[in-house]
């Protein structure tokens, strides 16, 4: 039985597997060809990052509300047909394809033959905030502790000018009125990945209505706890201040540590097809999705809508190889080919506060009552179970 194992458990990852199962194998297998998916995560739930700021954020959202289990998201699949295992790769051996996962808080390592590889671990940002760092549990411990801070903080200052920053600055200062509260950008304007800076505009005249103070061309050198869990910080231009507060959102480095080198490109991701998302670098057989391959441009877009075309190009190679082996069948059902096509032009909405923000959508700005339509009002939290069951997926 060939087994397809899928390195990464979020948005991705679990995306894929959902695919591969649904769309996939029943127009490859018959009664002689079978195939297997084992997914492998460090954690046992998904996290629907896109709702982080709203969580760590407001008293009403409950820590867990981002998270869901893999293990009840895959029940209605047979054992034969998909295994989850928690752990981490951490090597990858090319001349017998096999990944070596290591355990949770163990030094025990499991050796995975695969005869398909997904490489989906994603990147990890400075902070659990964002992303996982291993097991859910280190990002809801950190939820805990900036809700449990939040209130008695007088001064706040947050680290990173992108998305993730913007949004939960503007989500303290409108929960927290009153604060002293100050977003570093790290550069010239916010919200750098756009091309055009008129959103980083627009979101730093809002984030001022809500009294949230914005600085830039200053970074942070370093930070350590003193005085009661209070974070002194030293800046790039050699001044330090000492914050109730510190909130890091800054940007995050993939996930490669285990695959080979020569796999990669300059920043170290996955070099990959942008439209097919085979590695290109790499033997046949290995395919990277999401924030860990070269394409990515590290949104949820290119997570998630590059799946058909992922899943199209397992079957097409998977579909070659049974037929030049004369497996009885192979191609007796055919998947519509399909590529990843990336949006070109600027895409993105942000929030900076409940009622509203900014964006740009196919390279045009929209009004902040779209923002607020589209995700501002409960930031696309009631979609977290839905990442973790394939929801968008149930359709080829």
């Amino acid at each position: 039985m060939p087994d397809i194992v899928i390195l990464g458990g979020n948005m991705a990852g679990v995306s894929t597997a959902h695919y591969l199962l649904r769309h996939v194998f029943p127009r490859l297998e018959n009664d002689k060809l079978k195939y297997k998916i084992v997914l492998v995560s460090p954690s046992t739930h998904t996290f629907y990052t896109v709702g982080a700021p709203r969580v760590l954020a407001s008293k009403q959202v409950e820590n867990d509300k981002a998270f869901a289990s893999i293990s009840e998201a895959f029940s209605q699949y047979r054992p034969s047909e998909f295994t989850f295992i928690q752990g981490e790769a951490v090597a990858l051996n090319t001349s017998n394809k096999t990944v070596s996962v290591k355990e949770p808080s163990s030094s025990a390592e499991t050796l995975l033959r695969y005869d398909s590889l997904v490489i989906a671990t994603g990147s990890k940002s400075a902070s659990p905030l964002w992303t996982l760092h291993g097991d859910h549990q280190a990002t809801l411990d950190a939820f805990k502790q900036v809700k449990e801070a939040l209130p008695a903080a007088k001064s706040i200052l947050i680290a990173g000018g992108g998305p993730a920053g913007v949004e939960v600055a503007g989500e303290i200062g409108h929960i927290y009125k009153g604060k002293d509260i100050t977003l570093l950008s790290g550069g010239t304007h916010l919200l750098p990945r756009f091309e055009s800076s008129t959103p980083g505009s627009r979101a730093e005249k809002r984030l001022a209505a809500l009294n949230v103070k914005v600085s830039h061309n200053l970074r942070i050198v370093s930070s350590k706890t003193v005085d009661n869990e209070r974070v002194s910080l030293s800046f790039s231009d050699g001044s330090t201040k000492t914050v109730d507060l510190y909130i890091d959102a800054t940007g995050g480095k993939p996930n490669t540590s285990f695959v080979p080198s020569e796999w990669l490109d300059e920043y170290k991701r996955v070099a990959a097809d942008k439209s097919t998302l085979r590695a290109t670098k790499a033997p046949p057989g290995v395919y990277a999705i999401g924030d860990v391959a070269s394409y990515s441009k590290g949104s949820v877009p290119d997570a998630m809508f590059a799946v058909p075309a992922l899943g199209y190009s397992i079957w097409s190679d998977l579909h070659e190889a049974a037929t030049k082996k004369g497996a009885p069948g192979a191609g007796s059902a055919v998947l519509k080919e399909k590529t990843y096509k990336q949006f070109q032009k600027d895409m993105g909405i942000v929030p900076v506060g409940p009622s509203g923000g900014v964006g740009i959508l196919f390279g045009w700005n929209v009004p902040s009552f779209i923002v607020w339509l589209l995700k501002s009002r409960t930031f696309m939290l009631g979609n977290a179970p839905g990442l973790a069951t394939g929801a968008q997926f149930l359709k080829p």
